[in-house]
């Protein structure tokens, strides 16, 4: 993300249009962020891409003028950066980590202090990094998650400047200079979208090409284009960025050869000049202008607001919320523009403004590395609740392979595994949802302890039913091959035992093919029966080779078993239910699965299955089920999912099956 640049400082005429294309950027991002459900610009993260090339070339054109004209100055080139960049950005640290204070639990607020830290230092990239892979954190936990783009930024300025001085200091060919760099960081990148997408996002050797591509449009002469050719050049370039917003999608191969696309297109708009259809018509728009004006600051803005949304809600705003954050966010930029950045750049005290600001970044750095030391400063909170265990829980990561498991197949679009553990003669595959999955700790136990005597396999998705016939419109048309894959691998192994977890599957967007017709899985009693008609079929298939165990309905409660519950957050701070101690009744939490687990017994009486209850293990034998084990630690990861810490040493209702 570049800051604004005062290009009046350059020989060349202030070019709004290149403010516009800033504004095309910066809305490109707000969107894709803020309307994720409705995919208005899937691929709006590439104005960030659209901000390299900009920064690359306007920074760029400043130091080849000031180098050419011996008027370059390090102290000088990194003072102006300070002051562009350091005081909105400090205003936005500050504001994010004093709303954490407010809001988040001592882990929560352990991982912002870092965010804080690392945002500060400008070197988001890298921590974001270190921590990316398939089972990190929600992005939409991360506030300061948007600072990556700004850290690779700033590293590229540590690095260019001094580059380019001793360059023209030695009188070397800058142009072959600006190319080699470009095609080295380019190959880079190609290189790294092949083998790791994560690394070549974040690292900046792998994104410097876009800056450089903007670099190496500044180090051109001027060209002059007649006649329509800038026109031409104008709109294909404006095109290249709105269909890569468009079309492009977070689960591409990106920044790869993808992103020459949107930088090519940057590259064409510059180019065109300010004279060009595009540029003059649309992208010098007064409201254009305005916007790109903001740019920084609302980049900074909007990504924290709708952070804290998806914190506070545990689930993303509805689509008047997210106008709402939209809203606000032009509002605070506007008034970060109007009040603290336009002062700092137009002060004529430079020296005092920037060592100020400086050290308010600084400050508000040290003050994050505090807050993620200390562990999020628990003190906030009375000494008799123990927000850490309810914390840790619900942080608990659940849909994991153990260190054990051999993880035979990931579908990375569908997050459904294959996954083996265990050498012994016997086979057995757990497969449905990930409901399924947390009994894997269990089975990581008695592996521990030499007592797991079977080759075990799951064969799990992300709130997939094993129901064959079931087709999903939506990120679980996946589901759809699990089941296929469970009775391949069963055929295949010659698997002799089947553990099941199929529950019935109301949900929009979905439904269960049977003899011939297309039934809506939507909570209605044809579908239900038409999906139990379906699993009666396939344990029938699968009784061909193995015995078939079908799993009853599990404990699960949104509120009373559910950590991320106890504790929840409101926009005024931190509520702690009243009821927190209370158990819950177990025919309450049995109530929940009364048709399904009806439904089941009776397919079970059909074919000859047999049945498996947890609730015992989970619950005891009494007529309550507290939401606590050993030294008050919470049983469940969420409303759903058992931790794994629990499962290893209290799920003992499979144990006969697997020793």
């Amino acid at each position: 993300m570049t800051a604004p640049i005062n290009t009046t400082t350059l020989a060349h005429n202030y070019r709004p249009d290149i403010d516009g294309l800033r504004a095309v950027a910066v809305l490109s991002v707000v969107i894709f962020h803020a309307f994720p459900d409705e995919a208005w610009l899937p691929g709006g993260f590439v104005g960030v891409d659209v901000f390299f090339v900009i920064s690359g070339y306007l920074i760029s054109k400043i130091l080849f003028s000031e180098i050419e004209q011996h008027r370059f100055s390090l102290a000088s080139f990194y003072g102006r950066r300070i002051r562009r960049i350091f005081p909105a950005l400090a205003v936005c640290l500050a504001a994010v980590l004093a709303y954490g204070f407010v809001v988040l639990m001592p882990s929560q607020l352990a991982q912002l202090g870092k965010q804080v830290f690392f945002g500060a230092s400008f070197l988001s990239n890298f921590a974001l990094w270190s921590e990316s892979g398939y089972f990190d954190g929600a992005a939409t936990s991360k506030p300061l998650l948007h600072l990556w783009s700004l850290g690779i930024e700033e590293q590229f300025y540590i690095l260019w400047p001094p580059l380019l001085w001793i360059a023209f200091k030695l009188k070397a060919a800058i142009g072959r200079l600006i190319v080699g760099l470009l095609v080295a960081s380019f190959a880079v990148n190609v290189a790294l979208s092949l083998a790791d997408t994560s690394s070549d996002f974040y690292l900046p050797v792998s994104r410097f090409w876009e800056l450089l591509a903007g670099a190496a449009l500044a180090w051109r002469p001027d060209i002059n284009l007649k006649g329509g050719l800038k026109h031409v050049i104008s709109l294909a370039g404006m095109a290249a960025i709105l269909v890569s917003a468009r079309l492009f999608a977070s689960e591409m191969r990106f920044p790869g050869w993808l992103a020459l696309l949107p930088v090519a297109g940057s590259v064409a708009v510059i180019l065109a000049g300010s004279s060009a259809v595009v540029n003059k018509t649309f992208l010098s728009n007064r409201v254009a202008v305005s916007i790109g004006l903001i740019s920084y600051p609302l980049y900074l803005w909007h990504w924290p607001l709708i952070a804290f949304a998806y914190v506070i809600r545990g689930k993303p705003p509805t689509l008047l919320m997210a106008f709402g954050i939209v809203i606000v966010s032009l509002l605070l930029a506007w008034a970060t523009y109007r009040f603290i950045e336009r002062p700092v750049r137009d002060s004529s005290n430079r020296l005092r403004h920037t060592s100020i600001v400086a050290a308010c970044v600084a400050v508000l750095g040290a003050c994050g590395l505090a807050v993620w030391v200390t562990g999020g400063v628990p003190q906030r909170f009375p000494a008799s609740l123990d927000l850490e265990k309810i914390n840790a829980a619900a942080l608990d990561e659940t849909y994991k392979p153990t260190n054990g498991m051999n993880v035979l197949e990931y579908n990375s679009r569908g997050y459904s595994i294959v996954a083996q553990i265990g050498q012994g003669a016997r086979k057995v595959v757990l497969a449905g949802s990930s409901t399924m999955f947390h009994y894997g700790p269990r089975l990581q136990q008695l592996a521990d302890e030499g007592l797991l005597a079977v080759r075990a396999y799951f064969v799990t998705g992300p709130a997939c039913p094993l129901v064959p016939g079931v087709v999903a419109r939506d990120e679980f048309a996946n589901c759809a091959h699990v089941a296929n894959r469970l009775l391949e691998l069963v055929q295949k192994e010659k698997v002799q035992t089947v553990v099941l977890g199929p529950h019935y599957w109301p949900r929009k967007n979905a439904f269960i093919e049977r003899e011939g017709k297309s039934i809506p899985l939507d909570g209605g009693d044809e579908g239900r029966r038409a999906f139990y008609a379906n699993l009666e079929d396939y344990v029938r298939q699968l009784q061909l080779n193995a015995t078939v165990y079908l799993v009853l309905g599990a404990p699960q409660s949104l509120t009373g078993l559910n950590p991320q519950r106890m504790v929840t957050r409101g926009v005024t701070g931190v509520r702690v239910e009243t009821n927190v101690d209370n158990a819950v009744p177990i025919a309450d939490l049995r109530a929940v699965y009364a048709q399904p687990d009806a439904d089941l017994r009776a397919v079970a009486e059909s074919t000859g299955a047999k049945l498996l209850d947890v609730f015992p293990d989970v619950c005891g034998n009494g007529e309550t089920c507290s939401a606590f084990f050993g030294a008050r630690e919470p049983k469940f990861t969420d409303g759903v999912h058992l931790r794994p810490v629990f499962a290893r040493k209290h799920l003992h209702f499979l144990d006969f099956l697997l020793m």
